[in-house]
């Protein structure tokens, strides 16, 4: 008999379903080619932060029942295994509960960890100090800005000593793989993988999001090195022509290259790359309108907020708020 392992996943209200469901199929499918229960699982949620008692609500907003995190006592068995299962508003979930059982669980040695935008709340509780982790790569700016101490990394999925993360949706079934190929060897975790199509389990080094400039590099190493400047100068934006001069190519070629490649002028883009990543801190961090729009080299808030409208259709506070 091998040896059994409780798994509990935490639900953050607005939980991303399909990272749920790929990380809780993969142990399904794990038991059925070991031909035992070998893996046990239960849902759970901080009850007192959601407004009905309906279930917990993911981001599609199908709701699934979970057991009460306060509800819990000495006789329930403990987990050797905790997620926490988080989507796109997670960034400043707080649960006290939530905060014990982290700690409690970290405290006995369990593996704990995030799914997703997950990565938050552990991080905010300190699960994270010391260890590597990663987070969906839309939500690593907001992520690296709240805590910059941590070692973030873009990789699809992170496993540091009993620490835990990955990139959510379908990543979530590469790190259940990787946890019944440790236990199980290659073989088991092929055969489950089978039952997904899934030819590989892919290793936890593949970044799961490329840059614009990695991107452009197909098409042009000018526009590549261009756009590359670009991002590591979001803050401090250079002018067209630094940029052609530190891809050395005139800013002639480089704007005739950049209206060829991606029928923007250069400047264009670069303006682009600059309002997607004050619109991601709106939606991601409580950093105020003003900080951002000085983080992505704008003038003012009401700079920023006429290029926004511009480029969404939204001003700031009403990207802010969301649909």
């Amino acid at each position: 008999m091998a040896k059994s392992v409780q798994v509990e996943f935490v639900l953050v209200p607005g939980f991303s379903l399909l990272s749920l469901s790929c990380a809780v199929d993969a142990l399904r499918a794990a038991n059925l080619v070991l031909g035992q229960t070998v893996y046990a699982w239960r849902l759970s949620a901080d009850f007192d932060h959601l407004a009905s008692g309906d279930g917990v609500p993911s981001s599609s907003d199908i709701r699934l029942s979970a057991v009460p995190l306060a509800a819990r006592d000495s006789s329930d068995t403990p987990p050797d295994l905790l997620a926490v299962v988080g989507g796109e508003r997670s960034h400043h979930y707080d649960s006290e509960a939530l905060a014990v059982s982290l700690k409690r669980a970290a405290a006995r040695g369990a593996r704990v960890g995030s799914i997703s935008d997950g990565a938050f709340p552990v991080a905010a509780n300190g699960l994270f100090d010391g260890y590597r982790s990663t987070i969906h790569w839309k939500c690593l700016d907001a992520y690296r800005e709240r805590f910059p101490d941590l070692d973030i990394r873009t990789s699809i999925y992170e496993i540091d000593r009993n620490r835990f993360s990955c990139a959510g949706g379908t990543t979530s079934l590469d790190l259940m793989l990787t946890f019944v190929m440790e236990a199980h060897g290659a073989r088991t975790a092929s055969l489950v993988a089978e039952n997904y199509a899934h030819d590989r389990i892919r290793e936890a080094a593949q970044e799961q999001h490329v840059t614009a400039a990695i991107r452009m590099a197909g098409r042009n190493q000018h526009v590549a090195e261009a756009a590359l400047l670009m991002e590591q100068h979001l803050e401090d934006p250079l002018s067209v022509d630094q940029i052609a001069r530190a891809a050395g190519i005139s800013t002639r070629q480089l704007s005739r290259l950049f209206r060829s490649q991606l029928g923007r002028s250069p400047g264009q883009f670069y303006l682009d790359l600059r309002v997607d990543r004050a619109a991601s801190l709106l939606r991601q961090t409580s950093m105020s309108i003003s900080e951002i729009a000085v983080g992505c080299g704008f003038q003012s808030a009401s700079h920023l907020g006429r290029f926004l409208k511009r480029r969404h259709g939204a001003t700031p506070g009403q990207w802010r708020r969301g649909p």
